[in-house]
């Protein structure tokens, strides 16, 4: 896991599963924080299915409210 400011985006993760969080998702909310760890590990359960069904089923399956937690 690295933190560091990220211009773009708050997280990416690589296939390798390095983890980079951007440095301004320490002062948001921690279920916000949450929901962005989440969601960049389940890219490393379905690299190739980008956010379509399978990797909102994952999603669902590790965090049922992360719809609510998105908005």
């Amino acid at each position: 896991v690295h933190l560091r400011a990220m211009s773009t985006k708050w997280a990416s993760i690589s296939t390798a599963g390095r983890l980079t969080l951007d440095t301004s998702l320490l002062a948001l909310p921690r279920e916000l924080g949450e929901f962005v760890i989440v969601h960049e590990l389940v890219h490393l359960l379905c690299p190739d299915s980008g956010h379509g069904r399978v990797f909102q089923s994952f999603l669902l399956a590790y965090m049922p409210d992360w719809q609510e937690r998105e908005q």
